[in-house]
């Protein structure tokens, strides 16, 4: 009777256990369904502002890169598609190019699944260009290759 008691007891805490884990976990997927969302919004918002101007540029290594800023909304959207994957330890990074030199603006990431891909980025007045380089994983503080792109950022 006693050992029946003992495993009834620890069958009460694992469950206990799992049903916390649940809720963990259905937490976060709702919190990465609604930051998902929020960052869908505000693509769309940028994407249809009457404002917004649209830039494509060829990316010199391959592959192509689409600006839309709104100037207006302070933001801006980088979508590339077909960049060639890059070697391991390698990422593409976005810089903002104004009168202080340039400004880290983003990661793309190399690898396959990420060379297609659309970032949002908060633009400032003084951004003349937008430029992406290769950079060693997790990106520069100042670029450390020519640009593959470089487009100029139409003003107001």
């Amino acid at each position: 009777m006693g050992w029946e008691m003992c495993l009834r007891d620890r069958m009460a805490g694992v469950a206990a256990v799992a049903v916390a884990a649940a809720v963990a976990l259905g937490a976060v997927a709702f919190d990465a369904r609604r930051d998902l969302a929020a960052r869908n919004t505000e693509l769309a918002a940028v994407l249809a502002a009457p404002d917004a101007v649209t830039v494509r540029r060829p990316v010199t290594s391959g592959g192509t890169g689409t600006v839309v800023i709104s100037r207006a909304r302070g933001r801006m959207v980088f979508a590339s598609s077909d960049l060639p994957e890059l070697p391991a330890g390698r990422t593409y990074e976005l810089w903002f190019m104004g009168p202080d030199g340039p400004r880290p603006a983003g990661l793309l990431g190399g690898s396959a699944e990420e060379t297609t891909t659309s970032v949002l980025l908060t633009a400032r007045p003084g951004d003349g260009h937008v430029a992406l380089t290769v950079e060693p994983a997790g990106g520069s503080d100042s670029p450390t290759t020519p640009p593959l792109l470089l487009a100029a950022l139409p003003e107001a």
